[in-house]
């Protein structure tokens, strides 16, 4: 045996020679450091019983996962304490490993603490305290050293039965990289599971015991704690970088769940959810809290906060009170954010409100807030054109090319055609748009300007370009890391000089299936950029035409013939007799030299109008491919007052909803689009119309459907002298939320043994419960549907089905004397029951009764028709449920007595 491994071992006998005398463990976690290619630096932090003294650890053994240990001393002193009989100790360590790779560093305690009521109850002091953390050695030739993440917020959190609890633990990646959370369960071993592990919702389980994690923001909600004690939950923190998991991180943290809060109730805190930040600029975000206790212990509040931004230069700053203080608590977060703040994932902020319940502590409200700093646009970008390349430039300096910034270059970015981009703080960059970066890391200056030049462009183009500056960590080897862009530029656009005819208009002028008329105009090339050398005189103009369902033809009412360049005029046409009601028309322009095409325009299409009848509204579809680009749409009505088109809308889009119309009427409507080339010689807007298109809306759309939900029939267990067992159905009224508002009244609808029936038809949306008496079998399922004045009935309906609790049960006394109550025996209401094997004995055993039908229905008679004496009787009943998969939870069998007295009256 080794040396290493025989000081691990006898390291480890000591260390459970003491278990089964003293707890110590609560929670705890690894934090690393890689120093360089195979070196890293962990912080080993646990949080432990500070009462006991006898399992107090001044040093720990590493497993640094490949297979050597290490024993390292406690750091900070004796531990330090906080309070609630807890003490942090840090240990520090450093480790050279063999070579790259990924490893699991973990860190073994025998001791947690005791009466932990999700661990092995009530057995959890001998069950091991073990942490991990996941770490890749990552090549420092093409990545930056990682730094795991920190978790800000203290593993020891208090909670109260019955109050919603929120912890948050304030992960902060100083690297940048992305986080997610994920739940996991303790560990006693390297990935091994403590056993008989509960979730903190498995005890005392129900509907108002529930957790979730936010695996973007890290924060645990438990809503609410059943039971009174001690908790432990791990999570685990995975860190990504560009896309690949590099660390993972468990935590085991600790919840104090107290029984003793009586009718304290939790603070509220006022705050925004997630903001995003232009560097430079200076974020201003108020805090309000206040409790609504007044008096006591409980009314006084504390605002605290924790996150990366305090870690940034400069800091964040928390004007708050360090004291707790009476309702309302007003702070500000303050921070003056710079270009070395920029980068690709959020930074968060915790909020934490805690009352005084408990005197330092209490009753805690947090939330968190995500910011994220982009960075500025670059400014004043501009364009020229060449015969052989368009030239950009735009402002030097920017504002972020500084030293502490990671700036690295501009990307340029080019697409065919103008594009009016809304810019978003919070999604910068242009990966996302229509545009294709055609260049990376664009440094270059030129007459005191950024300056890059585009050659790989096509005659005849119009392309529009924007730039934006790009950030990263980098490499010793200048390899880029977590790479993010800043805001977009304005756009410029230009194009290589056109030497071909331009289209500038394919405007519908008239709609008819007969006699429409389509404006077409284009423009010639400039005569500088139309070489007559090659193509000489004389010169032939004409316009070529396609129509939906047929094939190009030129149009020969346009054609034009020039004996030189100069007297070719700039055209328009006015092209009649189309069916342009229900059909697009496509155009292009050509220049001949001598008989030969020389050259040829783009095709441009008309502007297509397409609609769709709906419930009191028509949808309106449009398309259309130009080379010029339609950056906007005004929609036209016709007004039958008026008797004129009105314009009712302006969208960017190529849809539109016409709502509030009247039904069974005819409306009509038209497009005109707002066009250019984003090129001064051009004219602008370009206004071209679209066909007009008629249509009839009608109640075609059913109406929203309502949610279902059912009182718990399982609850109701009716006993002798109930009333019959009841359903009670509710839902919302759809009319009071739903764009639909037309529900005119609910079918309800009952599923039982595969078989559907109406049960109830309500004619008024207002009505929105419905009592079902369970005189029979419960329903299998319920669902519920809405419909409208012409009985269309919503599309996605609720249903809900019983859940499955049968229920027999038999009375033990009838008065078979035909006074009309109580004279058959017969069972208390019951459910899922499909037949018994039911039989009556007296007191010599011999059978009086059988019968197979649940509701059995026994007169107090013998098989052969005569009344039975007074007295006790004995019976089996063996129950046969209905389609239940569980019914083995459940008696199938029931013996008993019957006393039948004829002289009593029920």
């Amino acid at each position: 045996m080794s040396t290493l491994k025989t000081h691990f071992l006898f390291l480890l006998g000591i260390l459970f020679a003491n278990a089964s005398q003293a707890t110590h463990n609560r929670a705890g976690e690894i934090q690393y450091v890689q120093l360089s290619d195979l070196r890293i630096r962990a912080t080993v932090i646990t949080y432990t019983k500070a009462s006991s003294i006898s399992a107090d650890r001044d040093s720990l053994l590493i497993d640094w996962g490949d297979g050597t240990f290490s024993s390292v001393l406690r750091t900070n002193g004796d531990g330090e304490l906080l309070g609630n009989n807890t003490k942090r100790n840090i240990y520090i360590s450093e480790h050279t490993y063999p070579g790259r790779g990924t490893y699991e560093i973990g860190v073994m305690d025998p001791n947690r603490v005791e009466n932990i009521l999700n661990i092995d109850p009530p057995n959890s002091v001998n069950i091991p305290f073990f942490i991990q953390t996941t770490a890749s050695l990552l090549n420092l030739q093409f990545q930056t050293p990682n730094r795991s993440v920190r978790l800000l917020q203290a593993p020891i959190d208090f909670a109260c039965v019955g109050v919603p609890f929120q912890h948050n633990p304030s992960a902060y990646d100083e690297d940048g990289d992305s986080l997610s959370f994920e739940l996991t369960v303790p560990l006693m071993d390297k990935s091994s599971y403590v056993p008989n592990y509960s979730f903190p919702n498995q005890i005392a389980p129900g509907p108002e015991n529930v957790i979730t994690l936010d695996r973007t923001k890290g924060t645990f909600r438990w809503n609410s704690p059943q039971k009174a004690g001690e908790y432990n939950l791990a999570f685990i923190v995975h860190e990504y970088r560009k896309g690949v998991k590099i660390a993972s991180t468990i935590r085991d943290m600790q919840i104090f769940v107290r029984q003793d809060c009586g009718s304290n109730l939790p603070p509220t805190l006022l705050t925004i959810d997630d903001t995003c930040i232009v560097a430079g600029a200076v974020l201003t975000l108020p805090i309000e809290a206040y409790d609504p206790d007044t008096s006591g212990l409980g009314s006084k509040i504390l605002l605290t906060v924790s996150g990366a931004p305090f870690f940034s230069d400069p800091p964040m700053i928390f004007d708050a009170p360090v004291e707790f203080m009476p309702s309302p608590v007003r702070a500000t977060l303050h921070w003056e954010t710079n270009c070395s703040m920029v980068r690709k994932e959020y930074y968060t902020v915790v909020v934490k409100v805690t009352d005084n319940l408990l005197d330092s502590t209490g009753v805690s409200v947090l939330h968190a807030i995500r910011i994220k700093v982009v960075a500025p646009a670059p400014e004043q970008l501009q364009s020229s054109a060449s015969p052989e390349a368009i030239q950009l430039s735009w402002a030097y300096p920017y504002t972020c090319d500084e030293l502490n910034a990671s700036f690295r270059g501009f990307s340029v970015w080019r697409k065919e055609g103008s594009l009016t981009l809304p810019q978003d703080t919070c999604q910068p960059g242009l990966e996302r748009s229509p545009y294709q970066r055609i260049a990376y890391l664009v440094n270059d200056l030129q007459s005191g300007n950024y300056y890059f030049a585009d050659t790989q462009l096509v005659e005849g183009k119009f392309y529009c370009y924007r730039v934006q500056a790009e950030f990263a960590g980098i490499s010793s080897t200048g390899f880029l890391i977590n790479v993010t862009g800043s805001l977009f530029s304005n756009e410029t656009c230009n194009s290589l000089p056109i030497g071909i005819p331009v289209l500038l208009n394919a405007d519908v002028v008239t709609t008819d299936s007969l006699t429409g008329m389509v404006y077409v105009r284009w423009t010639k090339p400039l005569p500088q950029d139309y070489d007559t050398t090659v193509h000489s005189p004389p010169y032939q103009t004409w316009i070529s035409h396609f129509e939906d369902g047929r094939t190009w033809r030129i149009i020969p009412e346009s054609s034009k013939s020039y004996a030189d360049y100069g007297s070719i005029a700039d055209t328009v046409f006015l092209q009649m007799d189309l069916q342009t009601y229900n059909r697009s028309h496509s155009y292009s322009v050509s220049i001949l030299s001598g008989n030969q095409i020389a050259k040829r325009s783009d095709t441009a299409q008309t502007v297509f109008l397409q609609v769709t009848p709906d419930d009191r509204r028509i949808v309106l579809r449009w398309n259309s491919s130009t080379p010029w680009n339609n950056y906007q749409y005004a929609v036209y009505l016709w007004d039958p007052v008026a008797q004129m088109f009105d314009s009712t809308a302006l969208v960017t889009s190529n849809t539109h909803t016409l709502t509030g119309l009247e039904n069974d009427q005819e409306h009509c409507a038209y497009v005109l689009a707002y066009g250019d080339y984003g090129i001064k010689r051009f004219p602008q807007p370009l206004q071209n119309r679209s066909n007009i298109a008629c249509s009839t809306p009608s109640d075609l759309t059913p109406p929203c459907c309502p949610r279902l939900v059912i009182d718990d029939p399982c609850k109701q267990k009716p006993g002798p002298g109930s009333s019959v067992p009841e359903n009670v159905l509710r839902w919302n009224n759809p009319n009071l939320n739903c764009a639909e508002k037309d529900a005119s009244g609910y079918h309800l609808y009952a599923y039982a043994n595969g078989e559907k029936k109406l049960i109830a038809d309500i004619r008024d949306p207002a009505i929105t419960s419905y009592i079902h008496r369970l005189d029979e079998k419960t329903p299998d399922c319920y669902e519920l549907r809405s419909y409208d004045s012409r009985l269309n009935e919503c599309v996605d309906p609720d249903s809900v089905c019983i859940e499955y609790c049968p229920l027999y049960e038999l009375p033990n006394t009838f008065t078979p004397n035909r006074d009309g109550a109580n004279d058959l025996f017969k069972p208390y209401p019951y459910r899922f029951v499909e037949r018994v094997d039911f039989k009556i004995f007296n007191r010599w055993g011999n059978l009086l009764f059988e019968t197979n039908d649940p509701d059995i229905l026994w007169e107090g008679k013998a098989s052969g028709g005569e009344e039975v004496p007074d007295g006790t009787y004995y019976y089996t009943c063996r129950i046969y449920y209905s389609g239940i998969s569980n019914a083995d939870r459940f008696p199938s069998e029931l013996n008993g007595f019957i006393e039948v007295r004829r002289g009593l009256s029920k």
